[in-house]
């Protein structure tokens, strides 16, 4: 009766310590691991630092348009006498449209003062606009490089994802090596358990007269073998423990207290919205037309020099004592103009139509890198579906296995079998979960290649919360 007491409480306690077991398991997902590289990894930290570097480069570019203060003053003295002090100051406020806006006062005086420069007494205020008629009115030097510095603070971004999209990759490769040894580890150790209890049992057998003593041997050469094959796989496992080690920067992870986990084994795949996107967002793709616009700003510049220079520049004179009467626009100002045209043209026709050359160069190469990029993503979806399907049929073997197995088993037990054949039976059964496990792996790390090839891999890593 105590027996039976004891017996049913340790099977009530069964449930529990297993549940107690999963519960102190530790597990790290793909998507925390993803985590911990974004923020930590040295190479995630460069990609926002090429960020940053797109961000000032717009600034820098936008310093072309700060307004400017200048302040020049001459004074020439000889043998006492002051022949002239040349004082002017002006703000210049340039424009977008390449038209410049100026304010500024001017004192002069001396005894050689030259008559150009001669000022009433209190001074000469003057505010003037430049404005070139010709070129440089639409599309001009520090407008363009304005435009060109925000692709190139795209093409930083861009080469940031490239970057983060790569190391991502790496990652994924890592996680899933680690799945595959740690499984493959965890399945040869739980069967090895197994084998040597029955190892146990034949033993027995042998001693009690029960099995030959060869039945003894064979047994025993099947556990020899699948302890071997314990330490291949403990030596994979800290192998892919090293390798995954590259991408963990804090003293607090330690891999040995973790185990892998996959939290969605298949996933439902749209090729179409994979093309869509590649075609879009690819960073090759994306490089290739970032590059492609900027010789477009280039050929506007080239076509922008074929016009004539025609510069014009006025500037209202003004005192103290000016009133702005409908005559003193016609007397107090400074008026000129310049002009400038090559007579054959000969070096701008040829730069312009040395830049058209290159866009062309550039359309063929998108073209190319588009089909490229199509064909790499059809077969990443080809061998991901590929390996879904292998996975299925793998599950599927694996149960005739077992039902071979103990089919086997059972005629052992009955005499009609033998240590050998049940050994085969028990070695193609592991040998194709391992192969299950393979399977597995693989498939994750297609399809974490499916989204590189495509670029969308740190995209959705972006995506994650943090």
């Amino acid at each position: 009766m105590n027996n039976l007491r004891i017996f049913t409480f340790l099977v009530l306690l069964l449930p529990w310590v297993a549940n107690a077991q999963m519960d102190s398991i530790h597990y790290l997902t793909l998507d925390e691991l993803y985590r911990h590289v974004r923020q930590n990894h040295p190479i995630a930290q460069q990609a926002i630092l090429m960020n940053q570097r797109g961000s000032l480069t717009v600034s820098q570019a936008r310093g072309a348009f700060d307004p400017k203060i200048v302040s020049g003053f001459d004074r020439k003295t000889f043998d006492g006498t002051n022949y002239y002090d040349l004082w002017d100051t002006y703000v210049k406020i340039p424009t977008l449209l390449n038209i410049d806006l100026k304010a500024g006062y001017e004192r002069n005086q001396g005894t050689y003062l030259n008559p150009e420069h001669k000022v009433p007494a209190d001074g000469l205020y003057y505010a003037g606009i430049s404005v070139p008629l010709g070129q440089g009115l639409i599309h001009n030097e520090r407008n363009i490089n304005l435009q060109k510095s925000k692709f190139t603070q795209k093409a930083f971004e861009n080469d940031a994802n490239n970057v983060l999209n790569n190391l991502f990759l790496d990652v994924n490769y890592a996680y899933w090596y680690w799945f595959e040894s740690h499984q493959k580890r965890e399945a040869v150790r739980s069967n090895l358990s197994l084998i040597q209890e029955r190892f146990e049992g034949i033993k027995q057998g042998t001693i009690n007269g029960e099995n030959a003593p060869i039945d003894s041997v064979e047994m025993l050469i099947q556990v020899q073998q699948w302890i071997n094959n314990l330490r291949q796989a403990e030596l994979d496992l800290q192998n892919s423990r090293l390798l995954l080690n590259n991408f963990i920067w804090s003293d607090s992870m330690d891999l040995s207290s973790f185990s892998p986990l996959i939290e969605d084994e298949t996933q439902n795949l749209a090729l179409d919205s994979y093309l869509d996107w590649a075609i879009i967002n690819h960073p090759d793709l994306k490089q290739l037309s970032i590059e492609s616009n900027i010789l477009d700003l280039d050929r506007k510049l080239s076509s922008e020099q074929l016009k004539p220079i025609i510069d014009v520049n006025y500037n209202l004179l003004l005192t103290d004592q000016s009133e702005l009467e409908s005559s003193f626009y016609a007397n107090n100002y400074k008026f000129g103009v310049q002009f400038a045209f090559p007579l054959l043209i000969r070096k701008e026709r040829s730069k312009l139509k040395i830049i058209k050359i290159k866009q062309q160069e550039y359309d063929l190469k998108i073209n190319q890198k588009t089909r490229e990029v199509i064909n790499k993503i059809q077969q990443g979806y080809n061998k991901v579906y590929t390996l879904e399907e292998m996975i299925e049929q793998q599950k599927d073997i694996q149960v005739n296995y077992e039902k071979m197995l103990q089919a086997e088993q059972v005629m052992f037990e009955n005499g009609e079998s033998s240590v050998f054949l049940l050994n085969s039976r028990e070695n193609k059964k592991l040998l194709g979960q391992i192969k299950l496990i393979e399977l597995q792996s693989k498939y994750q790390q297609s399809l974490g290649e499916l989204k590189w090839s495509t670029g969308k891999l740190y995209d959705e890593i972006n995506a994650l919360n943090p």
